[in-house]
């Protein structure tokens, strides 16, 4: 596998098993600090998404998925008419 092989293998998936990536990158210098960068990418975006968040404060959530709810109070149809 040359660099370039290895860079698109990357963006696809930084952790793939691949024999050739895995040997590619005990290789070349460049192409593992490249993988170590993705990889810790990688963990920062899962530990994002893993995060507990505090309940927002006197927020009604079951009108957060109301796509006609509208922030002054009002309930607006498709076309924009108020009911």
């Amino acid at each position: 596998m040359n660099c370039l092989a290895f860079r698109r293998q990357l963006l696809i998936d930084p952790r793939q098993q691949d024999a050739d990536f895995r040997a590619h990158a005990e290789v070349c210098a460049t192409c593992a600090q490249a993988l170590q960068r993705a990889l810790d990418l990688e963990e920062s975006l899962f530990n994002a998404l893993i995060q507990e968040y505090p309940e927002r404060a006197g927020i009604d959530h079951a009108t957060d998925s109301d796509p006609t709810a509208d922030p002054d109070g009002m309930q607006r149809t498709r076309r924009g008419k108020t009911r």
